[in-house]
């Protein structure tokens, strides 16, 4: 998947939610679960998607293991 991330295009992976923990998240990804830390916002804003929609993809950059909110489809 292609997003514009703060002006520069990415190609991120994407992601269901296996588990939320206190202060990481477990992804399912093609390769396989990726367990990654959050922050406390990252946190609450990937539980209030979770709980919207359960099966919600979630664009991940699993090289830094960084969750992507901030992004448009590019």
């Amino acid at each position: 998947m292609d997003v514009c991330v703060n002006g520069e295009y990415k190609v991120v992976d994407v992601g269901y939610v296996k588990e939320i923990k206190d202060s990481s998240i477990v992804f399912i990804v093609d390769d396989g679960d990726v367990e990654m830390d959050v922050d406390d916002v990252t946190l609450d804003a990937i539980q209030t998607i979770y709980e919207a929609d359960e099966e919600a993809l979630i664009p991940l950059d699993v090289k830094t293991k960084t969750v992507i909110l901030d992004g448009e489809p590019a």
